[in-house]
């Protein structure tokens, strides 16, 4: 989706990420001790804070961010959730023996309606200098698209597979096992792969055509054949790490057993034993660790700049993202093993740097000037910030 030409082409505005380690080190800092000394109940404040840090130190085209949430509501919303779902639970234990399994049911089943509202409540507490975001959509697109979706496709690859297995069990027999489980695998995982990518696009489609900003509204393009081609190639990423991780665990568990099949596992070495063999369990979980930072680092690349690439602002605005794989797996490896190494003390400047790279790469091309930067205040309803303490996230966008 390409709307700009002329003379737009060359107002081309970065974002830009002015965030410092030392504030931010102090922001992460304080927020940890307050919530250790007040066994929790500081949370929500905390993460208002993170998040009006991050949308206040995000600048395009000389203007900022923000955000305007309240820890109290987050607060609220949380106590509300909890008091009506043990009461639902309790009524329902009166009716019937399985009430609590039920409430539980019910809960799940409205979990799309209050994901939405929660998602409109933050859209509508963001604002791009004097203009706040919006979120309106269909709410039983939202819960097919969440739920329905995923539930009835993954049920029905469920069934494949078992119908397929018993199949192949019948007319394979036993001398054909290890091909017939083969076979399975490979489908469980195209269909997992495809299921995943599916429901996935039409997030991306269903967020990107329901936000606003101000009177202006977004618009995007997102290939499903797209998405599910991304999706597929990061399990395939994984697949030699997964098979490294059975390999080393495998190896390391037969050393073990095979000790104490030849009667050198008794009270007074079985310690020495699974210490014998423990560097090796922890390397092969840090090999398994590694495979999923490099397939999310891919993912978040791929489907980024896919979605990003396509979205555009009131038909005048483009936006742009040239994220790379080998830009940002660096960045999440380090982000992950550096925060591990240092007990946590490295995250604040790793963060900084990731934020720092994703604004350098993301641009909007046209006339910014051109918006009508003024709105209206437009008073929250009380349903959305009832469910305040629904933080929805798109990954890897």
């Amino acid at each position: 989706m390409n709307i700009n030409s002329g003379g737009q082409a060359n107002h081309l505005h970065r974002f830009v990420f002015h965030g410092q380690v030392k504030s931010y080190f102090i922001l992460c800092l304080v927020n940890l001790i307050l919530s250790i000394v007040t066994f929790g109940i500081f949370i929500p404040w905390a993460w208002v804070r993170h998040q009006r840090y991050l949308a206040e130190n995000s600048e395009l085209n000389g203007m900022r961010f923000g955000y305007h949430g309240r820890g109290g509501t987050l607060l609220l919303s949380g106590v509300v959730l909890v008091l009506v779902l043990t009461g639902c639970s309790a009524l329902l234990s009166l009716i019937h023996p399985q009430g609590a399994t039920l409430g539980m049911l019910l809960f799940l089943l409205l979990l799309p309606v209050l994901v939405v509202k929660g998602l409109s409540y933050h859209a509508s507490m963001t604002s791009f200098h004097q203009l706040r975001f919006g979120f309106h959509t269909s709410l039983l697109r939202a819960w097919w698209i969440m739920l329905g979706m995923p539930v009835l496709m993954t049920a029905l690859l469920a069934c494949l597979l078992m119908l397929l297995s018993s199949t192949l069990s019948i007319s394979w027999g036993m001398d054909l096992l290890i091909a017939a489980i083969v076979l399975i695998g490979l489908i469980a995982f195209l269909g997992s792969g495809a299921i995943a990518g599916l429901v996935y696009s039409h997030w991306l489609d269903l967020i990107g055509k329901s936000v606003t900003l101000g009177h202006y509204a977004f618009n995007i393009t997102i290939s499903s054949r797209r998405c599910v081609k991304i999706l597929l190639l990061a399990l395939t990423i994984q697949l030699p790490f997964i098979l490294a991780f059975f390999i080393i665990l495998i190896y390391s568990l037969s050393r073990l057993v095979t000790g104490c099949l030849s009667g050198l596992c008794s009270e007074s070495t079985i310690a020495m034993q699974i210490s014998a063999n423990i560097a090796s369990i922890i390397i092969a979980y840090f090999v398994h660790l590694i495979g999923i930072v490099l397939s999310v680092a891919y993912i978040w690349a791929a489907l980024r700049n896919h979605a990003i690439n396509n979205l555009v602002l009131g038909n005048t605005l483009q936006f742009g993202s040239t994220l790379t794989f080998s830009g940002l797996a660096p960045r999440l490896l380090g982000l992950l093993f550096g925060s591990i190494l240092t007990l946590g003390l490295a995250w604040p400047w790793l963060r900084i740097m990731l934020a720092r790279y994703i604004a350098t790469n993301t641009t909007v091309q046209g006339e910014l000037d051109a918006l009508a930067l003024t709105q209206e205040e437009m008073p929250v309803q009380t349903g959305n910030k009832l469910c305040a303490v629904f933080i929805p996230t798109l990954p890897f966008i």
